[in-house]
C-alpha cells in the first residue's frame, strides 16, 4: 500500500529522493526561467536536455544553506546536494549586487553634497518632465536626484523637509552657453567666487552653506598692472617711430629691449 503524501502532484524530480512527496509546497522549487541556470540544474540532476520540465519541482533538500532567500531560492542557486553522484558539474556562485550610489543627476555636476542632502525629482508627470527638459536629461529613471546648488537659496528646505512644489532647478545646469531658463551659465571660475560671496538668490552647495571670509588681494598686483600698462604704451610709441625712417639706433635698441621684457 502506497504511503500518503502531503502533495501528491508535487514530487521531487531528483531520482531516489528520500523526501519526495513529503516536503511542504513552499519547499518545492520550480526550474528557473534563465536558460543557463536551467541547464545547470538539469545537468547536475542528470536529466535529458529536452525533457519536459513543466510542473516539475526540486525540493529544498538538494540546495545549500546559502541558496535560500526569504521565500525561495536565489536566481543563481543550483542543486548540489544528495543527487546520487560523487561529483557535480556545477556549483552555486553567488552574484554580488551593484551598490546603489546616490548622486546628483545633472550632467557634469561637481557637487559633494552627502546623499541625505539630495532631493528627489517630482513624482507629478508634468512637472517631472519639465525638470528633465531643464536639466537636459534624455532618459527618465525612477531614482533621479538633484542637489541644492541648482536651486535658489530661498527655496532650499531645512533638514528633514522637502523642496516647495513650485521649485525648479535654475543654476549650473550644464556646459552650454545658455540654460533652458535663458540664464547665462557662469564661467568656470564663478563657482570659486561663490564659495566666498553668496547672494540671496544663488544656488549653493548645501555642504558649504556657511559664509566664508573673502580673500585679500595681493599688494603688488596693482603696481605690476601699472608697469605692464606703461610698457605697452611705450611699445606702441616705439612702433610708431619705427615706421619713420629717421628714427635713431638708440630708439631701435630700446624697442628691442622692451619687447624682450
Amino acid at each position: 500500500m502506497k504511503k500518503k503524501t502531503k502533495n501528491g502532484n508535487l514530487r521531487c524530480i531528483v531520482p531516489n529522493c528520500a523526501e519526495s512527496g513529503h516536503q511542504d509546497k513552499r519547499s518545492m522549487y520550480k526550474f528557473p526561467v534563465n536558460p543557463v541556470i536551467r541547464a545547470k540544474w538539469t545537468e547536475n540532476i542528470g536529466l535529458a536536455k529536452h525533457q519536459n520540465l513543466y510542473n516539475q519541482r526540486v525540493c529544498r533538500r538538494h540546495f545549500e544553506t546559502q541558496c535560500f532567500g526569504k521565500a525561495k531560492v536565489f536566481s543563481w542557486a543550483v542543486p548540489t546536494l544528495f543527487l546520487g553522484k560523487k561529483e557535480v558539474r556545477h556549483h552555486s556562485i553567488p552574484t554580488r549586487r551593484k551598490s546603489f550610489v546616490r548622486k546628483c543627476s545633472v550632467r557634469n555636476c561637481q557637487s559633494r553634497s552627502p546623499p541625505d542632502r539630495l532631493h528627489f525629482f517630482p513624482s507629478d508627470p508634468q512637472l517631472r518632465q519639465e525638470w528633465l527638459e531643464i536639466c537636459r536629461l534624455t532618459g527618465d529613471n525612477k531614482w533621479l536626484f538633484i542637489c541644492g546648488r541648482h536651486f535658489r537659496r530661498s527655496l532650499l528646505p531645512n533638514s528633514n523637509s522637502n523642496l516647495p512644489k513650485d521649485a525648479k532647478p535654475e543654476f549650473f545646469l550644464g556646459l552650454e552657453e545658455e540654460d533652458p531658463l535663458e540664464e547665462r551659465v557662469k564661467s568656470e571660475f564663478e563657482p570659486l567666487k561663490k564659495l566666498y560671496f553668496k547672494s540671496e538668490d544663488e544656488g549653493i552647495e548645501e555642504e558649504y552653506s556657511k559664509e566664508g571670509n573673502p580673500t585679500k588681494s595681493c599688494g603688488n598686483c596693482h603696481e605690476l598692472e601699472q608697469q605692464l600698462e606703461a610698457a605697452l604704451l611705450r611699445i606702441k610709441e616705439l612702433e610708431r617711430k619705427q615706421k619713420d625712417l629717421t628714427h635713431s639706433e638708440e630708439e631701435e635698441e630700446e624697442y628691442i629691449i622692451v619687447l624682450m621684457k
